[in-house]
Parts: structure tokens; C-alpha cells; sequence
């Protein structure tokens, strides 16, 4: 290689043709080089360069591009919020569109409604099936006050008109008579037998004491209660035969001026044949007939506090009749109640807290137990 120049730079090469100034390989062959040459080369001296066209992105739609994903995503992320991201306004903001979230609260006041409704129900129905009998009296007083003739009403001391109990009656109970007294608790009295026939004046122990007959011969259905205890029931007239319910807290007291054939009540009624006593404990159900025997007791309350329910049934099983006190140490109906009848059939249950005893009442009217309710 020596002698020859570099086609380059025209310095000495080394022994494999490598230009020892500028390094070009000088044993390759000048075609594979375009030394001092251009795309002009070969062309008029008077030709034009024309600049082609170049491609520019349109960043604009890039950024367009951009942004509509952005929204897309930030749509995405807070589509579960209160809320939501709307696309950029022309000042660039953002703008936030509130969504209104459902109020719950006024979904569940219907039901809140209706459950209190229920409440309510159960309740009164509970209230209504303790002084049922009460209250059939009161309502029956009333509507019969209501179509009561006022020619046949009578007019007391404040110009206001009474109910005639008495309207229908046949027969006057004489004006003369034995002079009597008696104090008597909650239960069932029957005129003639345990108490003289006479017309009474009664005056209670304690607020809300009741009285009622039920004396269908004489068509006599009525019921009194007292407000206070300087209250008193007057004109209380029990026929023979007639029976007087109390319900009081204690006892009431009863006074009468005419009372008739006294002595002949220690023979009007008969000897109880029932003799033992029953104990009851506790939610239990019994069945007269089957688990105790039918009669007429005397009920007392020995411990506890509760409901005694019996419901009356005909021989055919059809319930005609039902009765329920309620017992405790200081409820207005009290711890005790007298000739309580229990008729072949019937179903007694007591309350669970509650335990009771059934005694034998001394003196009965009859031994008809199921013509104590239907008269």
C-alpha cells in the first residue's frame, strides 16, 4: 500500500488500506462512497429545489383525542358519586352537575305508619276482650238511651234525661221491708238467694267500682259504675231471681230499707255438691269435664298477677258465652271473685305469671251451670 494516498484527505495508508488521518477504508471500492456529491448532480444549474410537502400532526386533535379519553375516564370514576364531571366549558372550568341522591327516610315512614297502626289494634283489641262485657253494657245503655221515647224518660235534679231502667217492669217491689246492709267483693250475687230482693242504694271503696243486672224477666239490663268515693249508685232494684254482678277494687257496700223475705233465703238456694278445691299455676289451659270438675266456685288469687279467660261452649261445641278478669295485688277489679259458674265443656286458661284457687261456693242458686248464661 505504499505510494498510495487517501481518496479522502490524500494521507498515507496503512498496510490494509486505512487512511492513517481520517480512517477511511481505502480498499473498498469509490462507488460504495458518495464523496462531494448531491441530489443535484447531473441536473441544469438553473433548476429549482421544490420543497416537498411535510406531514404535521394535528396536535390539536391530538389533544382533543386526549382529553375526550380523560373524560371518559373521570365519567367512569365518578359515575357512582353525588357527583359528576362535565366535559370543559369554554372558559376551560370545570363544572360540577349535583344529582339528587332518593330521600329513604320518606320511603319508610308508610311502613312506620302501618306498623303503629298494628300496635294500636292489638292493644285496643286486648283492652276490648278484657272488659268486653263492660262495654257491650255501656254501648247497649246507650243505644237505648238514644231511641228511648223522651215522654217516657224522667227528668233529674239538672234537667238532664235518664235511661228508664225500670220502663218495663210489671211488678213494684213493695216500699216496706226489712232494713239490711251488706258488703260485698267482686262476683256474681243472685237475688232472692245469696241477697234479698229489695232496692238498693250501693256505695263503693274506691273510683270506677261497677254494678250490672241481668234480669231478663223484668226486662232489667243495666250498668253503673262510680266516679270518687263519695259517689254513690242509687235506685238499684234486684228482683228475685235477678243477678247482680260487682267488680270492684275491694268491696262495695249495699243498704237497703225494703228488703223482702229475708228469712226465706235459707231455703231458697241449695247445697254446693262440689267439695274440692282446685290450685292452677301457670299458662295452662283446662277443660271442664276433663281436667276439673264443672260447678261453681269461688276464685281467689294466691300469687302472681294475670288474666283468667274461660269461654262457654254448647253441647255442640259452638261457643255461646265467654267471661274474663284480670287479677292482681292492685287491680281495679281485685284479687277475688265470688259463684264464678264453670259449665260442662268450658275452657278455663290462666294467665302464666299466675296461680289461682278455685273454693267451692257454699250456697248455689241452681245446678243448671249453662242456665246461668242462657236466660
Amino acid at each position: 500500500m505504499f505510494g498510495k494516498r487517501c481518496s479522502l484527505c490524500g494521507e498515507k495508508l496503512n498496510s490494509r488500506g486505512i487512511c492513517t488521518e481520517c480512517g477511511l477504508d481505502n480498499s473498498k471500492s469509490d462507488k460504495n462512497y458518495r464523496i462531494n456529491r448531491s441530489d443535484c448532480d447531473g441536473m441544469p444549474l438553473t433548476h429549482v429545489h421544490e420543497e416537498k410537502e411535510k406531514h404535521r400532526p394535528d396536535r390539536k386533535a391530538d389533544h382533543r383525542e386526549i382529553n375526550h379519553k380523560e373524560t371518559n375516564h373521570k365519567k367512569r370514576d365518578y359515575g357512582k358519586q353525588g357527583y359528576r364531571m362535565n366535559e370543559s366549558d369554554m372558559t376551560g372550568k370545570k363544572r360540577r352537575k349535583h344529582v339528587q341522591t332518593p330521600d329513604i327516610t320518606n320511603r319508610r315512614r308508610p311502613l312506620k305508619i302501618v306498623i303503629l297502626a298494628i300496635i294500636v289494634i292489638a292493644v285496643l283489641g286486648n283492652l276490648y276482650e278484657e272488659h268486653k262485657y263492660d262495654i257491650e253494657y255501656a254501648i247497649g245503655d246507650a243505644v237505648q238511651g238514644v231511641f228511648q221515647d223522651t215522654g217516657d224518660q224522667k227528668t233529674n235534679d239538672t234537667d238532664k234525661t235518664d235511661y228508664d231502667h225500670y220502663q218495663y217492669v210489671t211488678r213494684e217491689i213493695p216500699k216496706e221491708g226489712e232494713r239490711a246492709d251488706y258488703e260485698l267483693s267482686s262476683g256474681n250475687y243472685v237475688a232472692g238467694v245469696e241477697i234479698p230482693e229489695g232496692i238498693y242504694t250501693v256505695t263503693p271503696k274506691d273510683d270506677y267500682d261497677a254494678v250490672q243486672i241481668d234480669d231478663p224477666e223484668n226486662s232489667i239490663y243495666l250498668y253503673e259504675y262510680t266516679e270518687g268515693k263519695k259517689d254513690k249508685i242509687e235506685d238499684i232494684r234486684l228482683y228475685k231471681g235477678a243477678h247482680l254482678t260487682l267488680k270492684c277494687k275491694t268491696t262495695v257496700k249495699l243498704h237497703t230499707d225494703n228488703a223482702q223475705d229475708v228469712e226465706a233465703m235459707e231455703t231458697a238456694g241449695q247445697s254446693n255438691p262440689l267439695t274440692e278445691s282446685v290450685d292452677i299455676k301457670g299458662q295452662k289451659t283446662l277443660t271442664a269435664g276433663r281436667d276439673l270438675e264443672p260447678g261453681i266456685y269461688d276464685l281467689r288469687r294466691v300469687s302472681g298477677a294475670g288474666n283468667v279467660d274461660i269461654i262457654i261452649y254448647s253441647d255442640e261445641k259452638e261457643e255461646i258465652n265467654s267471661w274474663s278478669q284480670g287479677l292482681s295485688e292492685d287491680g281495679i277489679d281485685g284479687e277475688t271473685f265470688h259463684y264464678l259458674v264453670i259449665p260442662e265443656n268450658a275452657t278455663l286458661e290462666v294467665s302464666e305469671d299466675l296461680k289461682i284457687r278455685l273454693t267451692p261456693s257454699k250456697q248455689i242458686a241452681s245446678t243448671d251451670y249453662y242456665g246461668f248464661y242462657n236466660r
